[in-house]
């Protein structure tokens, strides 16, 4: 071998070396659901409304202060975001239309007709009750988890949940408050 080759090869394996290492602190896992600070998920979608059906992939992303959430149809086509920033600034983007507004529910009823309450699904995503709101919680006897949760006229039906880093997290839920349905298969959590 070369002089030329093993500089090549030794570059490589630093390069190598360097990428595999943790970048930052290392943040423990959450002791409890409701301890979850942030999280991101990523599956599938069927959204049903009084005049319209939709399905496609979601990616949702939320921490305290902001979240991301992205529905994306078939092939790329139908594509709707949504985010919120630190400042509480609301931004949907659909159809090559740009909105913004301070309340996420509001901005997709005015918009798109969809019936979705942001707030509190991001709590009934982690099969956790809106804590702002009087609840109905059935659990299912064994396991101790929600079977349904009734809040605010929608009713969150649980099919399964999934283990992540030690906690039991909805995979496949039903969002319904007729003629709004909302039916997600989450196949990927990522918690802090």
């Amino acid at each position: 071998m070369n002089y030329r080759v093993l500089s090549i090869l030794a570059l490589t394996a630093i390069i190598s070396a360097c990428s595999s290492r943790p970048t930052g602190p290392i943040t423990p896992p959450p002791e409890s659901v409701d301890a979850i600070s942030k999280w991101e998920t990523s599956g599938r979608v069927g959204i049903r409304t009084q005049n319209d059906a939709v399905s496609g992939n979601f990616n949702w992303q939320k921490d305290p202060n902001t979240f991301a959430l992205s529905i994306v149809g078939p092939f790329g086509q139908g594509a709707t975001y949504m985010n919120q920033s630190s400042n509480g600034v609301v931004t949907l983007e659909y159809e090559d239309k740009v909105v913004t507004g301070n309340n996420p529910a509001i901005l997709l009823q005015q918009e798109l007709g969809w019936a979705f309450p942001v707030e509190q699904v991001t709590y009934w995503m982690r099969g956790l009750a809106y804590p702002n709101s009087a609840s109905k919680i059935t659990k299912d006897p064994e396991s101790q988890l929600p079977n349904t949760i009734e809040q605010d006229g929608w009713k969150i039906t649980y099919s399964n949940f999934t283990e992540v880093e030690g906690l039991s997290l909805p995979q496949k839920m039903q969002v319904s408050n007729p003629p709004f349905r909302v039916n997600l298969i989450i196949n990927q959590w990522t918690i802090q």
